[in-house]
């Protein structure tokens, strides 16, 4: 039962509270009074629409909030499972309430939580009946008739209709799946022809991001052959040159006085060891320079042959992505395409058995449900002529 209303906000109305008394509550009131603007209160707190312009010039929101008694047949019913849900155990009343703003966003709330629209709709439709002056005509509408009868049917009918309708977006994905097929079949040598085009490519360039870190570094190399040349061969005649005395000579000439000097103090022992580690690194460093000089090699056109397999790396990378690891990425989702391609005519096939099968359980669940409408609907015409 209703036991209040109160209203702010709301279209032309700015405050407004409503207390109800037990028994037969009547509302009179000439024509723009302000019976519709409760209805339309009553509405939004049963879950309905919002609309643009409900909220009443310069006001920031509307609110409605409405008190119901708990009815006495939700104890132990198992129809109220979802009012139990949303309703404290202990509550005397229940408070359903829905705030609205003028942007046409709105927040429900049930005994004082915040709760959705949806909430305010399957609590409140256990708590009040609202009827329209038209209601009536819901009657001529087929879906309303099937409604009435259907739940004349009982409960199994409600899960025959759950079924059906599961069998029915089954049959409808089925049937989508189809047509991608199809699309998928129809444009398949072309996409076939472009994928085999851009893997022979990358297969071809045999790509790997190992080689175009070496060849970064050879085309360096190849770039300042020279300079690099000068460097070691100043460094070789530093330490050990062909003519002449090096740092090398110098450390050992130091080192065997050293040595000599130390046979008479042996304090100078440490000192001289030190000094004959710097004689065989000089001598070590001397003989690894001459290697790398003798090594340093730049055959003729080797560098263009570096520069034109980079720029094969280059334009590849401008072409799938940005990077060596994405022109392989590149590749792999190729393959995976072309094998889907390839099983395009063998998936449709697939497809098309399984869209007969759930077809023909689609039918076996529609007669299911006509069968029980066919042997109730005597029933409900004589329940209600009995009513009328």
């Amino acid at each position: 039962m209703l036991l209040e209303l109160r209203v702010e906000n709301l279209l032309l109305l700015h405050r407004a509270e409503l207390r109800l008394a037990a028994g037969l509550n009547v509302l009179t009131g000439e024509t723009g009074a302000g019976k519709t603007l409760l209805a339309h209160a009553l509405d939004l707190l049963l879950g309905g629409r919002s609309r643009s312009g409900i909220v009443r010039a310069g006001a920031s929101e509307a609110y409605v909030e409405g008190v119901f008694s708990v009815p006495a047949q939700w104890s132990g019913d198992p129809a109220r499972e979802s009012a139990e849900r949303l309703v404290p155990e202990d509550a005397e009343e229940v408070v359903l309430a829905r705030r609205v703003w003028p942007d046409g966003r709105t927040r429900a709330y049930v005994c004082g939580r915040s709760a959705t629209v949806a909430d305010l709709r399957e609590l409140g439709s256990e708590l009040l009946s609202f009827y329209g002056q038209h209601e009536h005509r819901k009657l001529m509408l087929a879906a309303a008739q099937l409604d009435i009868l259907d739940t004349h049917c009982g409960a199994a009918q409600g899960e025959g209709r759950a079924a059906l309708a599961a069998a029915y977006e089954r049959v409808r994905e089925l049937e989508s799946r189809i047509g991608e097929l199809a699309e998928l079949a129809g444009a398949r040598e072309r996409e076939l022809d472009l994928l085999a085009f851009e893997l022979d490519e990358i297969d071809a360039a045999a790509p790997s991001e190992d080689e175009a870190r070496e060849l970064e570094a050879e085309r360096e190399r190849l770039r300042h052959v020279e300079t690099l040349r000068a460097s070691a061969a100043a460094g070789i005649e530093a330490l050990s040159p062909e003519s002449g005395v090096g740092a090398s000579e110098l450390l050992a000439g130091a080192a065997r006085q050293l040595e000599d000097a130390a046979g008479i103090d042996a304090g100078l022992q440490g000192l001289s060891e030190r000094l004959q580690g710097l004689v065989f690194e000089a001598q070590d460093l001397g003989g690894e320079l001459r290697s790398y000089l003798l090594g340093m090699e730049a055959p003729p056109g080797r560098l263009e042959e570096v520069e034109e397999r980079l720029a094969l790396f280059a334009r590849l990378e401008r072409k799938h992505g940005g990077s060596i690891a994405e022109v392989l990425a590149h590749a792999e989702r190729c393959r995976a395409r072309r094998e889907e391609l390839e099983g395009a005519e063998v998936a449709l096939e697939q497809v098309q058995g399984a869209l007969v099968a759930a077809r023909s359980q689609l039918d076996a669940r529609a007669d299911e449900l006509h069968d029980r409408r066919a042997a109730a609907a005597p029933q409900l015409a004589e329940a209600v002529r009995e009513r009328l």
